[in-house]
């Protein structure tokens, strides 16, 4: 027999060992101790086959050159980052009472970052609260948008 069937068969013989307490003896501590005990022999068993093996002639080098970047998966994250970034920003201009603004950013994706390009404003659903009616909005909007993304007032588009 060839060591792969040795090794086979002595899985299956414990297994078979551990079916067979499981059924014959009743439930307790005696139970318990002999399923802990074939659990253990069966690690043993399943492992066994590691200690022949030459690590010193595996050749690690080939291992991983065939590891490629998934473009599309790194493209599609950085597209999900800039909308919950400019989620964050309408939520934060909620939360400093102009309401209904949508933004839009528009951002070039390259390998390994993202620019922001343009950040567009929405003002077409805007409501304001009261203590923001006599203050010069675009100055406030534009000033909420710069501590979020590090982008030129210049680079801030309003639509109304």
């Amino acid at each position: 027999m060839s060591q792969v069937s040795i090794w086979v068969l002595s899985i299956i013989c414990i297994v078979l060992i551990g079916v067979l307490i499981e059924v014959v003896l009743p439930e307790g501590k005696t139970n318990k101790l002999l399923k802990s005990i074939v659990a253990v022999v069966s690690v043993l068993v399943i492992v066994s086959p590691l200690k022949n093996i030459d690590i010193n002639n595996i050749n690690f080098s080939n291992l991983f050159n065939n590891i490629e970047i998934d473009s599309e998966f790194v493209l599609d994250t950085q597209k999900n980052i800039v909308e919950a970034l400019s989620r964050d920003i309408e939520n934060c201009l909620e939360e400093n009472g102009y309401g209904g603004v949508d933004i839009t950013i528009d951002a070039s994706f390259e390998e390994e970052k993202t620019e922001i390009k343009t950040v567009f404003v929405d003002l077409t659903n805007l409501v304001l609260s009261s203590e923001n009616l006599n203050i010069d909005k675009y100055t406030k909007i534009i000033a909420i948008i710069r501590e979020e993304v590090n982008i030129d007032k210049e680079n801030v588009i309003f639509y109304e």
